[in-house]
Formats: structure tokens, sequence, C-alpha cells
């Protein structure tokens, strides 16, 4: 009589195992779904390990790339590893985000967005991204105020001069731009005062101003950090800012409210972004070092001089900011029909 060998049961070891149940699936699938058990692993044990880039969708030398190098300094020191910046300038901050949104969800490629970030896919059909929310939310610091300047060879000294100047020219007056943040302020102004406005198209800040300041170009709307050395100078003339009330720095500066443009004052704000799908571990290790360097006495010196307020939130508020900023955008599309292709 034959001999009965009795079962033996396969043991395996968890990669196996894993490894045994996603051969089932997809192969996409299988493809990320092994990228991010990888990305949390090395998180929980080696994170960070090497230098971390900031893509910065804006010039440098401006008030957003100088806020950023602010912040990659402190949180150098605090994660141990260098953070640097890199600017990818261009497509109204379209291209440095798009670069962003395709890289490794390994916490070694961030973004920080602008305010002009939470409006290009609603102003924009060439937005590389249909939303900011397709990114990891990691923090959020203080944004640019938007103000509306002019040269002196403009003879305005308010938005109410300036826009009976632009009705009376015989030739329509041409205005830089290099993001859509600045973008909605115009139109705002040009439709509550009934003047139009040509738009010229600029990287950044820093090559925008040679032009206004030479008067080549008859206005812009710059964050203030950009255009107050000027206006304190004497070479620009600030009419106007899109802010809630009037700040010590800028106390002969009227809002555009009180200059008669009944928009809501431009949500600002810097977003410090991942890739999609960053593993939380890396998310809440980039948010603490971003939260303690921006508490340094280093940085809110720089923040003090650009005239950027604001501490830094969590990514939970993070997010909710991004959707309110969002938000403003679409009616603003919605209302206007305004685009910028």
């Amino acid at each position: 009589m034959a001999s009965q060998s009795t079962p033996r049961l396969a043991i395996l070891d968890p990669f196996t195992a894993w490894r045994t149940n996603m051969s089932r699936l997809p192969k996409c699938l299988v493809v990320s779904a092994f990228a991010l058990w990888v990305a949390s692993v090395g998180a929980q044990t080696t994170y960070p390990s090497r230098p971390i880039r900031l893509i910065v969708p804006a010039p440098a030398g401006g008030p957003s790339d100088t806020a950023a190098r602010a912040l990659t300094k402190g949180m150098s020191a605090g994660l141990g590893q260098e953070v640097f910046v890199e600017n990818r300038p261009g497509g109204n901050a379209g291209i440095g985000a798009g670069a962003v949104l395709t890289a490794a969800p390994d916490g070694y490629t961030l973004l920080f967005a602008l305010a002009a970030n939470a409006g290009l896919p609603h102003l924009s059909k060439a937005s590389p991204y249909r939303s900011l929310t397709e990114f990891s939310p990691i923090a959020a610091i203080g944004g640019n105020t938007q103000c509306l300047v002019v040269p002196p060879s403009v003879p305005a000294k308010t938005l109410q001069e300036f826009a009976g100047y632009a009705k009376a020219s015989t030739k329509p007056l041409m205005r830089g731009s290099n993001n859509v943040a600045e973008d909605m302020v115009a139109t705002e102004v040009t439709r509550a005062l009934g003047f139009t406005l040509d738009r010229v198209s600029y990287k950044g800040a820093p090559q925008m101003l040679p032009d206004l300041l030479e008067g080549r170009i008859q206005a812009a709307v710059l964050p203030v950090g950009a255009s107050l050395p000027h206006v304190q100078a004497g070479r620009l003339v600030m009419l106007g800012c899109s802010m809630a009330e009037r700040i010590p720095a800028l106390a002969t500066v009227p809002t555009l409210a009180e200059s008669g443009v009944a928009a809501a004052p431009l949500i600002t704000a810097h977003f410090v972004l991942g890739p999609p799908r960053v593993p939380a571990e890396i998310i809440d290790r980039l948010a603490a070092a971003v939260r303690e360097a921006a508490q340094t006495a280093e940085f809110k010196q720089v923040m003090d001089r650009l005239l950027i307020v604001g501490s830094a939130r969590s990514p939970a508020q993070t997010q909710e900011l991004i959707q309110q900023a969002e938000a403003q955008y679409m009616r603003f599309a919605r209302e206007t029909g305004a685009s910028i292709d």
C-alpha cells in the first residue's frame, strides 16, 4: 500500500506574498504600488539622504524667489540636508509646476507654487495640471500683495486719474504681466473703471522692470516687494493694492476698494507642494521643517522686508487655502470670460 505524504504548507516571506498578490493586478497598478511601497519604506528609515530641490516657477531675484531662498536656508538646517532652489520660470508659472507634477513622489523634488498657480488651470487651456489639488500639500506661507504701478512719465497719481489718461490716449496703453494673479487684479481694475490695457508678457518681474522704469510699457501689477524700492526712490508711482486694508508700510496707498474696485482682495500665498502621492511620513517631515524655518528670526526679517505676512500653515490648511484660491479664480473666469490663451 502506497504511503501518503503529508501536505506541506507553503510559507512565504512578506515580500514574496506581496509580489504574488501583485501579479494578479494590471501591470501599471503593480508599478505604482511598488513605487509607493519603496518610497514609504525609504521615508521611514533614511529620508532625507540627499539634497532636495525646491522648484520656483519664477526668475531669480524676484520676491517669490527671495522668500523661497530664505525658507530653504532654514529647512536645510532642520532636515540636515541641503534644500536648494531651482528656478523654472515661464508659462505663467506653469513650466516649473509641470516639472514637479511628473517627478518621483520621493520628497526630493518640491514646488514653491505661487498664487498664480492656483489660477492657471482656470485661465489657460495650456496648463499642465487641472488643479493644484493634484499635488501633495505640505505647507503654505504668506503671499505677495499685488499693486498697480506706473512710471513717472504717466501723468497719474491715483487709479481714477490713470483710468482717465488711458481713456483719452490715442493709442492703447501697455501693461506688463508675468502671471495670472497679476492679470486677475489688472482685469478687475480695468473692468471696474472702464478702460483697457494691452497685455505684454514677461517671464518675471526682473525682466519686466527695465521696460516699466523706462516707460516703454505704461503700467504693471507687481508684488509690493518688487515695486516698493522703486516707489521709494521715485522711479515708480503706486496707485493701488489688492489688500483688505491699508498696511503701515503703505499708509498712503489706497486699497483697490477705496479706489472704486469692488472685487474681493486677491487670496495670496506661496504653497510648498510635492508631486502626487508623496508618502505621509515625508509630508510630515517636510511640513515640520517648513514650520521651524518660518519661525526663525532670519526668515521673518526677509518676510518683513518683502511685506509678506502670514505664518506657516499645516498640510490640511494648505489644501483648504488652495481650494479657496481656486474658487476665486473660477468665479473670476466665469464672470469675466477672461483667458490668457
